[in-house]
């Protein structure tokens, strides 16, 4: 690190949650998730909360402040030593932050493979084969994550439009058991990404605004998905949102 004045800013493709027990961190361009703790968590949290970013100076001032019985020069080094392994981890970037995620690995590739996915879904949803469609989708997903990422299936999901389609109070009870459905015959167990990407794709191609949530449950250190319309838990347990932090919706 060259100065204490460099300004440090969190990046573009990175989400988090902070609270009094850490901050569980989610880079999606890298698919890997961190848990901090401590004064880590605390300089997480400072540098997530700031807009334009903060420099170290400022980061140690304040700890400095907090912790007045601390000696300022060591705090200088924790602070130093941390925000390197921020920057090394990439979840953080010196100077200013991009406006926009990094594009995805094979993004032209997956633009065209996406293009084509929602022209057969919106094929299926016209025709009422929900459970083919939800198959296709479960496919799709596998696809996606198999040649390219996980960054490329949460861009997928990000970028899906809800289509202008007339919808009834059963619409998504039915688009979750065609999943479900699709679920039972699918060749390999799904991860609950899969579904919930699927899930989402499919309710937004017949006219309901869905979101995909992720989220981190800390104890056991675990990852999980889910799909939510309107704030309520669709294709999970009720309680899935009390037991995981959320990180993103897309």
């Amino acid at each position: 690190m060259d100065t204490m004045t460099t300004r440090f800013t969190v990046s573009p493709d990175v989400c988090s949650s902070s609270d009094k027990d850490g901050s569980t961190i989610l880079h999606i361009q890298r698919d890997k998730i961190y848990n901090i703790i401590g004064v880590g968590s605390m300089i997480w949290a400072k540098l997530a909360a700031s807009r334009n970013g903060l420099a170290p100076i400022a980061i140690v001032d304040d700890l400095g402040a907090q912790f007045n019985e601390v000696p300022r020069r060591q705090i200088e080094g924790d602070v130093q030593h941390l925000l390197e392994s921020f920057q090394h981890k990439g979840i953080i970037l010196a100077g200013s932050k991009p406006n926009h995620f990094a594009q995805p690995v094979c993004d032209s590739i997956n633009r065209g493979f996406v293009s084509f996915a929602r022209k057969v879904t919106d094929l299926f949803v016209k025709l009422r084969l929900r459970s083919l469609a939800a198959f296709c989708g479960l496919f799709a997903v596998d696809m996606i994550l198999r040649f390219a990422s996980f960054s490329a299936v949460y861009h997928t999901v990000k970028r899906w439009p809800v289509t202008a389609r007339e919808t009834n109070p059963e619409t998504v009870k039915e688009i979750c058991e065609a999943v479900v459905t699709a679920m039972m015959w699918y060749p390999k167990q799904a991860m609950c990404l899969q579904r919930s990407a699927a899930t989402t794709c499919l309710l937004r191609s017949s006219g309901v605004p869905a979101q995909m949530i992720i989220g981190c449950q800390k104890l056991p250190f675990l990852a999980h998905a889910w799909v939510e319309v309107g704030g309520e838990v669709v294709n999970d347990d009720k309680q899935v949102k009390k037991i995981h932090k959320v990180l993103d919706r897309c």
